[in-house]
């Protein structure tokens, strides 16, 4: 993110097992937030999240922007919270995600040959 290369980074996990550095690592962007580089902001939302899981979990999700890309986050709440309303995800919203993180459309055409055709077998 620092390079420029990519906008926005996104963490997710049930909050139960919050907070971990492994999952998500505040420490890290710490310094970069308190300098003005990198914007952090966090929502919840409720939803399934994991087969092992009964009922509904509430998911956390933090993300970090560079300066001036705040958008993105905002986008990314839509997105996941269109998500969780409809519980429909398809190559459509892995596109939209993958470019709301700065993934190139080789990167994003790559990534969804193989992750839809996995579940198309």
């Amino acid at each position: 993110m620092l390079e420029g290369k990519k906008p926005l980074a996104m963490f997710a996990d049930e909050i139960s097992v919050l907070p971990n550095e492994k999952i998500i690592p505040e420490k890290d962007f710490a310094p970069h937030v308190e300098s003005g580089k990198i914007v952090r902001e966090e929502f919840e939302l409720p939803g399934p999240y994991h087969p092992s899981l009964e009922g509904e979990a509430t998911i956390r999700h933090v993300l970090f922007a560079l300066k001036g890309e705040e958008w993105r986050i905002r986008a990314m709440y839509l997105l996941r919270q269109q998500f969780n309303i409809t519980a429909q995800w398809n190559e459509t919203c892995e596109r939209i995600e993958g470019t709301l993180l700065g993934y190139t459309d080789e990167e994003n055409n790559a990534w969804c040959r193989k992750r839809f055709e996995r579940s198309a077998l």
